[in-house]
């Protein structure tokens, strides 16, 4: 592949450039969407998601390069672009959490400041 690049101008440069940000973007998509499996926020406004784990180990039989088995499912809150652990909840149990309902009452929100 260096071959190939070193023999580019700069305005062929350019262009691969682009494409290769483009096809990145595409494949950094299809990762992040065979992730999530479910998703939810509860009444106190704590946006949960369900998502499979990779841990891209090279002895994991799960995780093998093209594999989309992954280790979970297992739920994340998510608060202030930060994501903390939950574990393995239902739905039901996911309702109960109070957790950063303070960080809500403050703001006078229904739900955290996140888009899906």
């Amino acid at each position: 592949m260096n071959e190939l690049l070193e023999r580019l101008n700069f305005e062929e440069l350019k262009v691969a450039r682009k494409l290769v940000n483009k096809y990145y973007k595409q494949e950094k998509n299809k990762v992040k969407s065979q992730r999530l499996i479910d998703n939810y926020t509860n009444s106190y406004g704590v946006y949960f998601r369900l998502e499979k784990v990779f841990c891209n180990k090279s002895s994991c039989k799960k995780c093998q390069e093209g594999s989309k088995e992954g280790h979970g499912p297992y739920w994340y809150s998510y608060k202030n672009g930060k994501r903390e652990y939950i574990g393995r909840k239902t739905k039901e149990e996911l309702k109960k959490i109070k957790k950063f309902s303070k960080l809500l009452i403050k703001n006078q929100e229904n739900r955290l400041p996140y888009k899906k």
